[in-house]
């Protein structure tokens, strides 16, 4: 029986990732990417939808086929990047796009036929974490606007699809890195090409774990596939090692001169709050605030229901990363 998908956000980091694979899947009848950039990929099976999640209206979806069921994949929202606002206007920044678009978009998809949702949330709704390894079910203790609003969307998610008695899939990632992203490893690359100190908040003695935008790609496709029950899912790499020998394995990877200084964690994220207050920002709360902590995410509960495991390293993506941005 053939499918149908509809993508928010597939010019995106992971919708690039994501839309070739789902393309290939032979259950696959057509895919609508909604998005403010259209996608570059070429396919008789594609259309691009240039809709404004925030701006949406009720009928705004009324193009879709009624007699067409969909699979949503929902991956639009903003995130951290160099178009993060000030700090006093940070939270609409978020909530507009991530939470009253999220809200927006189930409310225009209520009379068409949608059968699944796979949702991309974060792992910055756990926010300063309380057990190591953190579990799907650990409580949230946000640092900022972020990961309140991503909060906000999985509620809607999750009030939207057990109304209609459909399955959805919640997956919480961590830092996702791959060819192409940067964003937070901009700095650190910059000082290791240019063979300069690399500051580290804290002892470096911490682990901070990635995850690769293929994995993620690669396990959202799976459950386009599937038919199990609704789940929440963090997304990680096995085994993070610390971050010293991270950076370390970098480093001598690059050929490079930069050498790691510890700092005082407390001391350094008072002078990151100040900059932060000052509009100067350096570092979010959401990252600095963890930044010397052990923080990792359990993946058990991924690895026991899915057939595809994240394969890549930390070591492997930051490596991979950082070619690429010789690159570019």
């Amino acid at each position: 029986m053939k499918k149908n998908i509809i993508v928010t956000g597939g010019s995106g980091f992971v919708g690039q990732k994501l839309i070739p694979i789902l393309l290939k899947l032979p259950e696959l009848e057509s895919l609508i990417n909604i998005d403010l950039i259209s996608s570059a990929i070429k396919d008789p099976k594609l259309s691009n939808v240039y809709l404004d999640l925030k701006n949406l209206s009720p009928n705004s979806l009324n193009f879709l086929d009624k007699s067409k069921k969909f699979h949503l994949f929902h991956l639009a929202a903003n995130i951290f990047n160099d178009e993060v606002p000030k700090r006093s206007i940070r939270k609409n920044f978020f909530v507009n796009t991530n939470f009253i678009g999220t809200k927006l978009l189930l409310d225009s998809l209520v009379d068409k036929h949608i059968n699944a949702i796979s949702f991309l949330s974060t792992d910055m709704v756990y926010g300063t974490p309380k057990n190591i390894p953190i579990c799907e079910t650990d409580s949230f203790n946000t640092n900022g606007e972020y990961g309140d609003s991503k909060i906000l969307a999985e509620n809607c998610i999750v009030e939207f699809s057990n109304s209609r008695n459909i399955p959805h899939y919640i997956f919480r990632p961590r830092l996702i890195i791959g060819p192409g992203r940067f964003g937070l490893l901009n700095k650190l690359f910059y000082l290791i090409k240019n063979n300069l100190p690399v500051p580290l908040i804290g002892s470096g003695n911490n682990r901070y774990q990635f995850i690769s935008v293929y994995d993620c790609a690669k396990i959202l496709a799976e459950t386009f596939t599937d038919d199990r029950l609704s789940g929440v899912y963090n997304l990680g790499s096995q085994d993070p090692p610390k971050v010293r020998l991270l950076l370390e394995a970098l480093i001598r990877e690059a050929k490079s001169s930069s050498f790691l200084v510890p700092t005082p964690a407390k001391i350094t994220k008072s002078i990151l709050s100040m900059l932060d207050i000052m509009n100067l920002s350096l570092l979010y709360p959401e990252q600095y605030k963890i930044a010397d902590l052990d923080y990792v995410l359990d993946t058990k509960k991924l690895n026991d229901e899915f057939t595809y495991h994240p394969k890549d390293t930390d070591t492997e993506m930051l490596i991979q990363a950082y070619q690429t941005y010789l690159k570019t």
